[in-house]
């Protein structure tokens, strides 16, 4: 009797376990998205900060694709480094500080941050994605001065995300 018992336990367990999330109407993990797949010699040509030449130079490399976080990716291509759902919007917001600028009219909410004028660094929430783009500031040019460029970039790939 026993047994029958902690088999009726254990069967209910993962019952509940499986039909809970679905009753619930919680959301699927959105599937994964190669960040190269979206990063690409044309969209790079069209928003990059970069002179012709050394736009040529910066694109001789090949794109190159890592994982990143538990189910993102990130690309390093031409100058950018572009990574997609790396974590999450709450693993931000607790290390958020003051030196990132809010952007409006970009995603659900958005940031833009100078990396010590090396890197122009844009964040952004968009339904339900996480997008982090990191811009090489070019000679002569300072963060601010490419912060159209990164949005400019951000606005091209958000509604791939979709």
């Amino acid at each position: 009797m026993r047994r029958v018992a902690i088999l009726a336990l254990v069967v209910g367990c993962f019952t509940e376990l499986i039909l809970l999330p679905s009753a619930m109407g919680a959301q699927t993990a959105k599937p994964a998205v190669h960040a190269c797949t979206l990063l690409t010699k044309e969209v790079i040509t069209q928003i990059s900060p970069y002179d012709k030449q050394a736009l040529a130079a910066a694109l001789t490399e090949a794109a190159k694709e890592n994982p990143a976080g538990t189910s993102g990716s990130e690309c390093s291509y031409g100058g950018i480094t572009m990574q997609v759902d790396p974590f999450t919007p709450a693993v931000f917001e607790k290390q958020r500080d003051n030196k990132w600028v809010a952007v409006s009219g970009v995603g659900d909410s958005a940031y833009f941050f100078d990396r010590s004028g090396r890197w122009a660094e844009l964040y952004v929430v968009a339904a339900g994605r996480v997008l982090t783009i990191q811009m090489a500031v070019p000679t002569g040019k300072t963060a601010p001065s490419i912060q159209p460029n990164v949005i400019a970039l951000a606005k091209a790939i958000l509604p791939k995300l979709k």
